[in-house]
């Protein structure tokens, strides 16, 4: 009974978060529906355009949730890649009526991968702790707006689980999220140092965070879960550490054959984040997955990777 109200009090929480799209996110989800067509079921907006605003240099993030990969890819590697190693990433740039230059990166996923993923039913933390944080939702069958509103609260409910093992006595009301996105982002191949950049992200709506640590630990406090319980959570991070960064290099490599100006926006990222910036050799921009090794190599030993 507990469980059942604190999900539906989390459930609150992301509606609130729900709102209209801006004028270049929704020029950019319409290109996006339009390329794909009725195959799509619904697009999650999300990460630093809307955290941060909508601007004309900052790619606009989506997850475009279909129903099946062979309904976008047909037979073959990239139907197959995408159900071995969800999710496939594209890149769109688009000009709206006023003129204005937009880019995207999407990733495609199906809506049972999604729905197992970011509930909390994969050990990988990359969909559960990303889609923790605020998202829109953009769903014309109210049916799958609210399970996808539910699996959004399952994901939060799922991520101060993963967490609150490694703390205890009193938690501000950003702790839990901040240690959180800490720990989820030494699982991933990220340019920018997990801590500080965690605690920017949750620093952008105390508010909200607030409210869902009001709800997970109401009295403001954390008991000590004992020895057991801490060493097994502590364990479960080390493992999404060991095998997180060889996934997220072979992502990167999947990436390279479905996003176009993938090269471009991976090199443009690591240098927005870290200040590491490489040369990159006609050979190399012609055939990025043959030579990403390479890159990878090179990338990491400048330091552009923790």
């Amino acid at each position: 009974m507990k469980k059942a109200g604190e999900l539906a009090a989390i459930r609150q929480v992301i509606e609130a978060d729900q709102g209209p799209l801006s004028p270049p996110a929704q020029a950019m989800a319409e290109a996006i529906r339009t390329r794909h067509g009725p195959m799509v079921r619904a697009l999650v907006f999300y990460g630093s355009a809307l955290r941060e605003g909508d601007a004309a240099e900052k790619m606009l993030d989506f997850y475009v949730i279909v129903e099946n990969y062979r309904a976008i890819y047909g037979l073959g590697l990239k139907s197959l890649g995408a159900w071995l190693l969800p999710p496939n990433v594209h890149f769109m740039a688009v000009t709206d009526a006023g003129g204005v230059k937009l880019r995207s990166k999407y990733a495609v996923i199906s809506q049972a991968a999604f729905m197992r993923r970011a509930g909390g039913g994969s050990l990988e933390s990359m969909l559960w702790a990303r889609f923790s944080q605020p998202v829109i939702v953009i769903a014309e069958d109210p049916v799958l707006r609210a399970r996808l509103i539910e699996v959004l609260a399952k994901a939060c409910r799922h991520f101060a689980a993963e967490v609150t093992p490694l703390l205890s006595g009193p938690v501000a009301p950003g702790d839990i999220w901040a240690r959180g996105l800490q720990e989820s982002y030494r699982t991933e191949l990220r340019p920018e140092s997990p801590g500080p950049r965690a605690a920017e992200i949750v620093a952008r709506f105390p508010k909200r965070y607030a409210r869902l640590s009001q709800i997970i630990v109401p009295h403001g406090e954390l008991p000590d879960m004992g020895g057991l319980r801490r060493a097994t959570c502590r364990a479960k991070w080390l493992l999404r550490r060991i095998i997180g960064k060889p996934l997220g290099m072979l992502r990167v490599l999947k990436a390279a054959t479905t996003f176009d100006a993938g090269l471009d926006y991976i090199l443009e990222k690591v240098a927005s984040h870290s200040g590491v910036e490489i040369e990159v050799s006609a050979a190399e921009r012609r055939h990025p997955v043959l030579h990403a090794p390479k890159l990878a190599w090179r990338l990491w030993r400048a330091g552009a990777f923790r």
